[in-house]
């Protein structure tokens, strides 16, 4: 897979926040770690397909387009029938979805906001949650050593479908190149392309959300695809949780200078013992404010 080379179009926020529960908080301060979630695992199961659902409705424009070209009267062109093999080939990975869950993506989320109704609601227990303010600057070089991207969400369509386009037209202008060098390796070359494009489509669709949630304004932390033997594993009811541990633990100065307690019942109390907490962990240098969200408007 190329490496990465990404800009960031959206500007970075001054801190970005991750909703969580004490034990969230806890397992982050005490590990310096993130546990970053494997895309088909999150609350919302169908995000993912939501992506697919986008590849399913712009594939037949790119085969539409090659059926009108050879409808001029001119020998077909070998580069003609390799793009359109391409691209039955990447039409069939919308069903075979499994695919994409032996390559998968992990993603970390976080909000530029760290004191929002929706956010507690969504992501936070009943009696009580934190947000984590993360310095993103800091978290910027870690992040890029790792391979690790840090993207804004996008929930417009109208460019959802523009990556998506950019991404064929790219990994098929790939496969002619390759192909006019190596003419007699079709399909070595046609597999080495379409596994990139799978795995850089697991990317981008790590990024788009459908237009409903666009309130979130969601930041994410993304991966590679992952090796099965780099995951760890949770439990959820009757499911193994699959995640990537990844490590801030030598991140100078320290990433989080900001902790918001959620709103609770007793927020003084979880104030207070989240300032003892912090002294213990050598962390006095971490700021705590308390949400302003009333909490009967939790329940």
């Amino acid at each position: 897979m190329e490496e990465p080379n990404r800009t960031i179009e959206k500007k970075l926020p001054e801190r970005l926040y991750h909703y969580t529960s004490i034990d969230g908080l806890k397992g982050i301060l005490e590990s310096r770690c993130l546990f970053a979630s494997q895309i088909h695992f999150l609350n919302d199961t169908q995000e993912f397909k939501y992506s697919f659902d986008i590849l399913k409705k712009l594939t037949p424009e790119f085969k539409d387009r090659l059926q009108k070209k050879r409808a001029i009267p001119v020998p077909p062109l070998d580069t003609e029938e390799s793009l359109d093999l391409f691209y039955r080939t990447i039409e069939r990975i919308y069903f075979e979805f499994d695919v994409l869950t032996r390559m998968p993506v992990c993603v970390f989320s976080f909000s530029p906001c760290g004191d929002l109704l929706s956010q507690w609601r969504g992501y936070c227990p009943s009696n009580g949650g934190y947000s984590i303010g993360f310095r993103p600057e800091l978290l910027i070089p870690w992040l890029k050593s790792n391979k690790l991207l840090l993207e804004p969400c996008i929930y417009d369509k109208t460019k959802q479908e523009a990556i998506i386009r950019e991404e064929i037209v790219k990994k098929g202008d790939d496969l002619i190149k390759k192909l006019s060098a190596e003419p007699d390796n079709l399909e070595n070359i046609m597999q080495k392309v379409t596994i990139n494009f799978v795995m850089e489509f697991s990317r981008i669709a790590s990024k788009l959300k459908h237009p409903a949630f666009n309130e979130e304004c969601e930041w994410r932390i993304i991966s590679e695809p992952i090796e099965n033997n780099r995951m760890s594993f949770g439990l959820r009811k009757s499911i193994f949780l699959p995640y990537l541990e990844l490590s801030f633990a030598n991140v100078e100065p320290f990433p989080i200078d900001e902790i918001i307690v959620g709103p609770a019942l007793e927020q003084r109390l979880a104030h207070s013992s989240l300032q003892q907490f912090l002294l213990k962990k050598d962390l006095k240098q971490v700021a705590i404010k308390e949400s302003t969200t009333p909490y009967r408007e939790l329940m």
